[in-house]
């Protein structure tokens, strides 16, 4: 019988975590994703467990065996009646949550109601739960002559039940059959436990005496059941021994210290738990298979250390306990220490090297992760849980019911958890930031330990014992390394197979200026300077930047208002860098509700002012701190447009954006005419998620218009009216406010540049959703299905292959009329416009698809042959645009068309061609200057001083003040050693042209050579400001500060010239010099 209950018992966990897993997505889907949101419902269930667990101790004391053991029947009947019933009263306290709500208002009504709904829908039945422990604890130690171990196996063996369901929920059954699924699979594990127990209980006819507990419940020698084996009584009498009941009696303050210390350590193993499960967010991703990961590590870990600890009180004298249980955490202390240094460095480094070796495999990803997560997790875990039934031992009091006093164990450990929650998210990793966070939970054990020892009846040995274990804790904590915040921010998970190889990962992944870092609860929030961009990145995922990503962060606003007759309420969800938001603000809207759930997000979008004019200070924003969703679901006021850019779907929680009922929410909260921007990304995504996106936002839109910004970014506009908003209205409306300023900032210099981007109508959107297997699943709260399939395309180039299958299925014949007229009619100057547009935007392959267009209509246009080569040249594409150059200048060339084909050719390998093509415009009068500036570019890059001379006086004749002519005169004079010449020629050319970046590389080439660092140094900064994308300067830096002997300087330098040229020569052998340059 004491099998069967302990496999019930195992039901019961696993019932539990899966409860735990199902009710906190279930909630937060309403309440939101916020900390504060999360921390209600945590507080809610644990603190439920906690009040059932001492409450149910209460009862339990009072009851017979039998009766506990019927009450635990009906504990189980309970809680699954409990979860039956959750959803139907989540839905009924919505209206309420709306109400408290109130459109954001600031103040503590929101919180309350919360906090009271949460205690309303899931403190009872975890209450249940808790009960349940120390019901089972009366049955099955009411004959035992150790209470404490046999009240032991039964939390291992419920801690192993926790540890699969965390498993089961967190990567098998909610992809698989969905909250609701999940939530009644617990149900079963609840029924199998009830069932189970009731079978033990109509087998039970024990001692029904003692209804109090008495002293069958002792530790007490002379109750231990009489055995047939002499033998194996003597060993146990060995192992076990308990024979001098007064001399082994607890002091009357250890009972209520062990209690206390169980108290501690439950805070401090949820302080550890939540700031791991932030440290792989930071290094595996923060997906939910990085947190389902985190859970069952550490729960698998309590599993095995509550054995351990089970094992050891049976065979240690009682007097021990405390001395090893001061061990134990002290120890716990220790590993939290060391598995904290090594997640600031060597976690991040081995994360690296997996991915980029096997960047394809994201099962070997998941399998690895798992098992560097296990290794450092577990060792604390372990402690932990070992933690429970040593401090049980010791709580242990012949005067009081075990189940009494046991509940009462159970529910401080649990009180502990909870605090350690609330703390972590509010307090510590804000304030503190992780790693000081897992010093506090490090102390707080060591604090324990020496509590232990110090109040406790511990032999002398054991006492020095506990003290030396923690001074070397302390010890530990004094010395312990500081984390490579630029390593941890570089996103590991997501950018180490970008790194060209041959390269040194780490130091290209940390090359930059890290300008902002701070943990925060929801997510590490930084901001990074790279190669001349800016960038802000979620726990290492970039979301936002000052380049590549400016085009979709205005589009996103300025689409869907220049679509709107009149747009005065808005709402945009993510603030990311501000830029969206500024792009709205250009149009004179009245209010602007901008929902953010990073505060740090907010402090880093004051990085990005310049590029998003302030917006943040402007007196019609409106920022909400907290959840998106939860907003557009629960507030009342109407907007004119909602504007979506949340980050990618992988990322844990995020998938609720894409979801019916979050479209369905949006749509109520629309005003007539309203219209939804949504934006979704084409890249590292499969087709069936992109699909499903699409599927089921027109589901709920069936007349969205599709937008392809540039070959990474699709934006959907829904509307609430029957028919799509009129197109024309972008035409008309260019010039409201100032949007059409905002939208020159990036190249959108007229109408054609937006309407150009128009992708396909509602009914192409649902062809493509459709695809040729009969078409995919609507995305629902439900199953959140793309949270757990989109980590799996994190590595995958999908890009290329879903812009065509989006291409494929928009047909021309069947767009609407002013698209078919504006493509037709286009110029070659708006396919010109457009391509500069997209190259901007870093879109090259886009950019030089235009290019061709534009080419096509005029071969001889120099603008666009400039533009087109140089997108060439950035592609690697000489050799395919050297054939189109040739080909559409054939009939009619011109002197750029001779200097763009010598380009292509100098950069395809033939150099001697590529001087043939401008060497007769520069001999034959009147002497082209592009032509002679491009043979002296050739010749100078060739160090050819003979050669250059003579190329420069064609140029000198052809434009004798230029600033290429007097650049090329400081480029000759430094060739022959004449750095005086050169510099003075250099400062000629910047007086000319003050932008000349080239000029600025040679004065500083210049002051080097004549040993004047400093300037040379300041020379070569000022080239970066007009070229932020110039090798030559930064590896010239790193050449200057290689030679004053800082390392660290260099190769951050030498870094960013090889993120631009991998195989700059000069970087290289530099990069090389800084592992074995002296300082």
């Amino acid at each position: 019988m004491s099998l069967l209950f302990l496999i019930a018992y195992t039901c019961s966990g696993l019932a539990g975590l899966v409860y735990e897993v199902s009710w906190t997505r279930l909630l937060t889907l309403y309440i939101g994703h916020t900390t504060a949101a999360a921390s209600a419902v945590v507080a809610a269930f644990l603190g439920g467990l906690a009040s059932g667990a001492a409450g149910g101790g209460v009862v339990a004391a009072r009851l017979r065996p039998r009766q506990a053991l019927q009450a635990y029947v009906g504990l189980e009947l309970a809680v699954a009646i409990f979860a039956l019933l959750l959803p139907l009263e989540l839905r009924a306290l919505t209206p309420l949550l709306r109400w408290a709500y109130a459109d954001a208002a600031p103040g503590l009504l929101f919180p309350a109601v919360r906090l009271i709904s949460c205690l309303a829908l899931v403190f009872l039945p975890a209450a249940a739960l808790g009960a349940t422990f120390p019901m089972a604890v009366r049955w099955f130690s009411h004959r035992a002559a150790n209470p404490a171990r046999v009240s032991s196996a039964l939390y291992a063996m419920n801690t192993v039940g926790a540890a699969i369901g965390s498993l089961l929920a967190g990567f098998t059954l909610i992809p698989a059959v969905g909250i609701s699924g999940t939530t009644k699979i617990g149900m079963v594990g609840s029924l199998v436990a009830a069932a189970i127990v009731g079978v033990v209980v109509s087998r039970d006819r024990g001692d029904e005496a003692d209804p109090r507990g008495g002293t069958a419940e002792t530790y007490s020698q002379t109750q231990k059941p009489a055995t047939a084996d002499p033998a194996r009584s003597r060993k146990r009498t060995r192992l076990t021994p308990l024979a001098d009941t007064r001399a082994q009696a607890p002091t009357q303050a250890q009972p209520w210290l062990a209690i206390a210390i169980l108290g501690l350590s439950g805070f401090a193993s949820l302080v550890h738990e939540i700031a791991w499960t932030r440290i792989l967010a930071l290094v595996l991703g923060p997906t939910t298979y990085a947190f389902a990961a985190t859970l069952a590590a550490v729960v698998a870990g309590v599993a095995i250390g509550s054995g351990a600890g089970t094992w050891l009180i049976g065979r240690l004298r009682r007097s021990a306990h405390a001395g090893v249980l001061a061990g134990v955490l002290a120890i716990g202390a220790i590993t939290i220490v060391a598995t904290s240094a090594l997640a600031g460095g060597y976690v991040p480094r081995t994360i690296a090297h997996e991915i980029a070796a096997a960047p394809d495999s994201f099962n070997a990803l998941v399998s690895s992760g798992m098992l560097l997560t296990s290794l450092l997790i577990l060792p604390t875990a372990i402690c932990m849980g070992a933690a429970f039934p040593l401090a049980l031992a010791m709580a242990g009091d012949p005067a009081h019911s075990p189940a009494r006093r046991f509940g009462l164990v159970y529910a401080v450990n649990t009180v502990g958890s909870v605090t350690g929650t609330l703390a972590s998210g509010f307090l510590l990793i804000p304030w503190l930031g992780i790693p000081t966070t897992l010093a506090v939970a490090a102390f707080v054990l060591v604090f324990a330990a020496l509590a232990i020892v110090a109040l406790s009846d511990v032999s002398t040995v054991a006492r020095n014992a506990g003290y030396a274990v923690s001074a070397a804790a302390i010890a530990a904590l004094i010395v312990a390394p500081q984390w490579d915040r630029d390593l941890l921010a570089s996103g590991v998970y997501l950018y180490a197979p970008f790194v060209p190889k041959g390269l040194d990962l780490e130091t290209q992944l940390t090359a930059g200026t890290l300008l902002y870092y701070k943990d925060g609860a929801p997510a590490t929030v930084s901001v990074k300077r790279l190669t001349g961009t800016t960038t802000l990145a979620v726990d290492g995922k970039t979301d936002a930047s000052n380049r590549s990503d400016m085009l979709t962060q205005k589009l996103v606003a300025h689409i869907p208002l220049l679509l709107h007759p009149d747009p005065q309420q808005i709402a945009i969800v993510g603030l990311g860098s501000g830029v969206t938001v500024g792009a709205a603000l250009s149009h004179p809207v009245e209010r602007a509700d901008v929902i953010e759930i990073s505060p740090e997000v907010v402090e880093a979008s004051r990085f990005f002012e310049t590029e998003n004019h302030k917006a943040l200070a402007d007196p019609r924003t409106h920022l909400i701190v907290g959840d998106g969703r939860s907003h557009i679901l629960l507030s009342r006021q109407q907007y004119d447009v909602i504007i979506s850019e949340p980050s990618n779907p992988w990322i844990a929680g995020v998938a609720a954006l894409f979801t019916k009922e979050f479209f369905e929410g949006a749509k109520a909260r629309l005003a007539p005419g309203g219209l939804i921007c949504q934006w979704a990304h084409t890249y590292t995504i499969s087709e069936r998620d992109l699909r499903s996106i699409v599927a089921t936002f027109t589901s709920v839109f069936p007349n969205a218009t599709a937008w392809m910004v540039n070959d990474n970014d699709l934006l959907m506009v829904g509307s609430v009216d029957a028919q799509p908003p009129s197109l024309e209205r972008i035409a008309q409306h260019w010039s409201r406010g100032q949007a059409a300023a905002n939208l020159g900032e990036v190249g959108a210099l007229e109408p054609f540049d937006v309407l150009s981007l128009f992708a396909g109508t509602g009914k192409d959107l649902r062809a493509f959703a459709d695809g040729t297997d009969g078409g995919v699943d609507i995305l629902d709260d439900d199953r959140m299905r793309l949270e757990f399939s989109a980590p799996r395309e994190l590595h995958q180039a999908s890009a290329g292959s879903n812009d065509a299958s989006l291409a494929s299925i928009a047909r021309p014949e069947e767009a609407p009329e002013l698209i078919r007229r504006v493509r037709e009619q286009a110029s070659m100057a708006q396919w010109r416009g457009r391509a500069d547009m997209m190259a901007r935007s870093d879109a090259y392959s886009i950019a030089y698809e235009d290019y061709i267009k534009a080419l096509k209509m005029d071969p001889t246009d120099e603008a666009a042959l400039k533009a087109f080569t140089r997108v060439a040249l950035l592609t690697n594409r000489a050799q395919d645009a050297l054939s189109w150059v040739k080909s559409l200048t054939m009939e009619k060339t011109s002197v750029q068309a001779q200097v763009s084909i010598s380009k292509l050719l100098a950069a395809a390998g033939f150099r001697s061609d590529a001087i043939d093509a401008v060497a007769k415009a520069c001999s034959i009068e009147p002497v082209a200057a592009a032509a002679c500036e491009q043979l002296a570019s050739l010749q100078a890059d060739a160090g050819d001083a003979t050669q250059l001379d003579a190329a420069l006086g064609s140029l000198r004749r052809a434009a004798p003040d230029s600033a290429p002519t007097a650049y090329y005169t400081g480029v000759l004079a430094f060739l022959k050693g004449d750095a005086n010449g050169a510099l003075e020629a250099a400062r000629r050319a910047v007086g000319i042209d003050a932008s000349f970046a080239a000029a600025y590389d040679l004065i500083g080439a210049a002051h080097t050579k004549l040993g004047q660092a400093d300037l040379a140094a300041q020379a070569f900064q000022t080239s970066l400001r007009f070229d932020p994308h110039d090798s030559t300067a930064y590896a010239n830096l790193g050449l200057l500060a290689l030679a004053a002997g800082r390392r660290d300087e260099a190769r951050n330098y030498f870094a960013e010239a090889l993120w631009l040229r991998p195989d700059d020569k000069t970087a290289l052998d530099g990069m090389a010099k800084t592992r074995t340059h002296g300082s």
